[in-house]
């Protein structure tokens, strides 16, 4: 789910909240970063991660599983 510049997902038993570029920045132009390459090697191009895309990475872990307890007895 996305709200405005925050990035709010579930994974691996937790929530995740991630704050987004900035679409303003005048360097990305809203984008996060860019691809840097040379022509000799395409197959390797080089990601450059924008300053306006570090922010805060917030995880919220979800509670503890109730431990489940067995009885010996039948259910019936």
């Amino acid at each position: 789910m996305r709200i405005r510049r925050w990035f709010v997902y579930r994974e691996h038993r937790a929530i995740h909240i991630e704050r987004g570029a900035d679409p303003n920045c005048p360097d990305c132009f809203g984008e996060g970063g860019w691809w840097e390459g040379s022509a000799t090697h395409p197959e390797e191009p080089d990601v450059v991660t924008c300053q306006c895309n570090d922010g805060p990475r917030i995880r919220i872990p979800y509670g503890r599983r109730p431990s489940r307890t067995y009885s010996a007895e039948p259910p019936f």
